[in-house]
């Protein structure tokens, strides 16, 4: 006797992965928006309703909500935001501005990549907060800092991705555009740089979450204003629902600033998005 079993998604990891994969991103988006719902409703259950957890220690969803909305009554979050927006626009631009330039040196001429290439390789190499001590020499006290670890956290990853990027440009399309009398600044122009374009997007990616990073970490030592000094003052006076809404906020924007530039990257190379959803 023949058995017919009705067809459905596969629930096997490899089944799970493809039926992701297949997802539009409007599908991707409701799936994730689920996934947070869920978490934060366990958190909820286990901290706010069931007391499992010290709410002090680990305040549940509703009181953190609370904690966001005595942040903007009292004016705390709109002005250390504003601070904390300032430092870090100001430090990421300079890294772009340097990055970009210096990384196509690096991929393109070897001299250079000799010389600047470990040093690069050595600081990105080193944890942010080992700079903060020096950040506060140099810089004392306030904003030059902030900017300072903003600067050297997002640098890094966008100069490094250049360069490789410039490294794995297919030798046979530079050597047919010299074959067709194109100079170095039009093989720059029409070689080099778009097939560096998606290397430079997965840098501006990384930098984002990083400059996020030294941002904080600025803020959290020696800093009286901005995100990562509301955080720290919170915690030390056991308001934890207003310094896990301040986490929150500094969560959104680098997911925020992460979706802009892939939006840019759709806008000015969409050919670096085929294939992807």
């Amino acid at each position: 006797m023949s058995t017919f079993l009705a067809s459905g998604p596969n629930l096997g990891r490899g089944g799970i992965a493809a039926w992701l994969a297949g997802l539009s991103g409007r599908g991707k988006a409701l799936v994730l928006a689920g996934e947070v719902v869920v978490m934060l409703v366990v958190w909820e259950l286990v901290v706010g309703v069931f007391g499992w957890i010290n709410p002090v220690f680990f305040p549940p969803p509703s009181a953190v909500a609370q904690g966001f909305v005595e942040l903007v009554q009292s004016g705390a979050l709109a002005a250390n935001l504003t601070v904390s927006i300032q430092a870090w626009l100001t430090g990421f631009a300079i890294a772009v501005v340097i990055g970009i330039p210096v990384g196509l040196l690096m991929g393109s001429v070897l001299p250079v990549d000799r010389i600047v290439g470990p040093i690069a390789w050595t600081i990105y190499a080193t944890p942010t907060i080992a700079y903060q001590p020096l950040a506060k020499a140099w810089f004392g006290f306030g904003i030059g800092p902030v900017i300072f670890l903003v600067t050297i956290s997002a640098l890094f990853p966008i100069l490094l991705n250049i360069a490789a990027g410039m490294r794995t440009t297919n030798q046979s399309i530079i050597n047919a555009g010299r074959v067709y009398g194109a100079n170095r600044l039009q093989l720059y122009r029409s070689v080099f740089l778009p097939s560096t374009v998606p290397f430079l997007f997965a840098g501006l990616r990384q930098a984002v979450v990083l400059a996020t990073i030294g941002m904080v970490v600025a803020e959290l030592a020696g800093s009286s204003s901005g995100m990562g000094a509301l955080i720290i003052r919170a915690a030390n006076t056991y308001q934890t629902d207003q310094a896990f809404a301040a986490i929150a906020v500094v969560v959104v924007w680098s997911v925020g600033m992460t979706q802009v530039v892939t939006l840019i990257e759709r806008w000015v190379a969409p050919w670096t998005r085929k294939g992807r959803r």
